[in-house]
């Protein structure tokens, strides 16, 4: 299957440069996966207003997360949300990672927006339930890493939530088989996010901060998410 990542920011130019953009980091850890052979990925930087000529070009679509939040006044949003209706009318699979969750919420008739109660930093407990088909697990609880402060606070109309955490209650979502989205950060790992979290001091707080980088030390489950991003995708995949 062929994937469009849509790139909606780029990681903070005050990261170390060792810290690849978050396009990469999801190729990345996709390609560690054994389902990973079954797909290519092409990145477009909606971000930098390069989008799709045509909807059926591609698969699948994965919107990645960003600094931006929905509510920001940048040119590529409510072309990005307008885009995002195309496809899910189109019913071609889409997937979204922290604002891609958010941005997908949005544009499908949801909300999201800044949360009043502070960020969501670090390793995260989810829990999960009522999960689709396509997620194959006994588990009812994983770890996943978290950046965010704007968070989804209503699901469109068909959505039904499958995780949530003591901070953010719609952690991730589906509408049928055709939306898969979720808050957390599979691509993320440890290193890149206390570097990150080094960045967020003055914004979210020491507390917060010193709070998330400790949580670190907790293995996530950043490899089991991305295997049901594939998971979802591959279900739509091409037959004959």
């Amino acid at each position: 299957m062929h994937i469009a990542i849509l790139l909606a920011g780029h990681t903070n130019k005050a990261m170390p440069q060792r810290f690849h953009d978050y396009n990469d980091m999801f190729s990345d850890l996709f390609a560690s996966l054994p389902i990973g052979k079954n797909f290519r990925f092409t990145t477009l930087a909606v971000v930098d207003d390069v989008f799709p000529v045509h909807i059926d070009d591609y698969d699948g679509y994965l919107v990645s997360g960003s600094a931006y939040g929905v509510y920001d006044d940048a040119p590529f949003i409510p072309k990005l949300m307008d885009l995002l209706r195309q496809i899910y009318a189109a019913k071609k699979p889409l997937a979204g990672v922290c604002f891609g969750h958010q941005i997908i919420a949005h544009a499908l008739g949801g909300h999201a927006g800044k949360w009043d109660k502070g960020w969501g930093l670090g390793v995260k407990e989810l829990a999960l339930t009522d999960l689709p088909d396509w997620i194959e697990t006994s588990r009812d609880k994983i770890n996943l890493i978290h950046v965010h402060q704007d968070q989804v606070t209503s699901l469109p109309d068909g959505a039904r939530r499958i995780a949530s955490t003591n901070h953010c209650t719609n952690a991730a979502f589906v509408i049928r088989d055709d939306v898969f989205a979720i808050q957390g950060h599979p691509e993320f790992d440890a290193d890149y996010t206390d570097a990150l979290s080094n960045l967020l001091v003055d914004r979210a707080g020491a507390d917060c901060v010193n709070e998330a980088r400790q949580s670190l030390a907790t293995p996530h489950d950043g490899k089991l998410v991305a295997s049901w991003i594939l998971a979802f995708f591959a279900k739509h995949a091409p037959t004959g």
